[in-house]
């Protein structure tokens, strides 16, 4: 009986230590930061009529040529990076964005599907990022980048583009 009873004293304080090492790693986890979401648009369309308002806690990405519209006082704000590497984002009127990261638009000269951004009116995208466009930029109202600006795409500016943190 008495190596039965070592066994099982050693079967509970492994069991023990187990059960310690569990609780440890589910609290080093829980202590994480939470991971961001993803918003993908994938070839759909997004439409954001007058005063609607629109939080993405995480990334934005529309492929496959998916369309998002802010229209005149609508609200859009991402928390992470933006990136429109086909279709198209149009922010018109007095409509709002801030990427809280970088915003890229994408393409390839020999594909069809291009990214395209378009801020119209005279509302304000705020990019506390950088912005980075390989595609095609329209802009006749105010985009403000805190960081870097790269144009490998084409710009078409009537408005005010100001590049550097305020």
């Amino acid at each position: 009986m008495p190596i039965l009873d070592v066994m099982i004293t050693t079967l509970m304080k492994m069991a023990a230590v187990r059960v310690i090492l569990s609780v440890g790693l589910m609290l080093a986890l829980s202590s994480l930061a939470a991971e961001a979401q993803i918003m993908t648009n994938n070839g759909g369309t997004v439409y954001l009529s007058p005063r609607a308002v629109m939080q993405v806690s995480g990334t934005y990405t529309s492929v496959a040529n998916g369309q998002l519209t802010a229209e005149d006082s609508a609200s859009l704000s991402v928390t992470g990076s933006m990136h429109v590497t086909s279709g198209r984002a149009t922010f018109n009127g007095r409509s709002i964005a801030v990427v809280d990261s970088n915003l890229t638009t994408g393409g390839v000269p020999c594909t069809v599907a291009y990214g395209f951004l378009v801020r119209a009116g005279t509302g304000t995208l705020t990019i506390k990022g950088g912005l980075t466009s390989e595609g095609e930029i329209q802009n006749s109202a105010t985009i403000v980048v805190w960081r870097d600006f790269v144009n490998r795409g084409t710009l078409t500016n009537s408005g005010t583009i100001e590049v550097g943190q305020p």
